[in-house]
């Protein structure tokens, strides 16, 4: 009954998505959890993330976002037209703009990404910047190359959810 007890208590003690960390045991011993140490520099620790998931694959406390490389969104495009063709107001059929190169997407904001580079985690959803860690404030995704996972059934559904971000 102790073992019990003991196994059951081991399980609760688990971390969870977002927690502070500086390897991935810190997160798992079974390794379901790593440490992404990419914002250590900037608050001090990595966080517990889980890579590779899917639309409502995380853990309660957490959102599954994809994460597309900053560093290149320089490629402006117009998230309405790229790829699709368009009504003008006066019934004129404009055609599909094609600012992107095949592997990229257009975001939301206007800019191409490369899709093939993107990557997907758990991040730990918020309500209020009181729901984060230190060195980390609760924003909206649908910006700055952080979005919510598509649900693979609905793709054009853009949904937006609360994160913790680094500062």
């Amino acid at each position: 009954m102790a073992f019990v007890a003991f196994s059951t208590l081991g399980l609760a003690c688990r971390a969870e998505i977002g927690d502070p960390c500086r390897r991935s045991t810190d997160c798992s011993l079974q390794g379901e959890r790593t440490c992404d140490l990419s914002n250590q520099s900037r608050v001090g620790r990595g966080e517990c993330t889980i890579e590779g998931c899917a639309r409502n694959s995380c853990p309660d406390e957490a959102a599954c976002v994809k994460t597309y490389g900053t560093d290149f969104l320089s490629v402006a495009c117009d998230p309405e037209r790229e790829d699709k063709a368009s009504l003008a107001a006066d019934g004129t059929v404009l055609p599909p703009l094609d600012a992107c190169l095949p592997h990229e997407v257009c975001l939301g904001e206007g800019l191409c990404a490369d899709e093939v580079s993107a990557r997907t985690s758990c991040r730990r959803a918020c309500k209020s910047d009181d729901d984060c860690r230190g060195g980390y404030t609760c924003r909206l995704t649908g910006s700055g190359g952080v979005y919510q996972t598509p649900d693979a059934n609905d793709p054009d559904n853009l949904r937006q959810v609360k994160i913790c971000q680094p500062l």
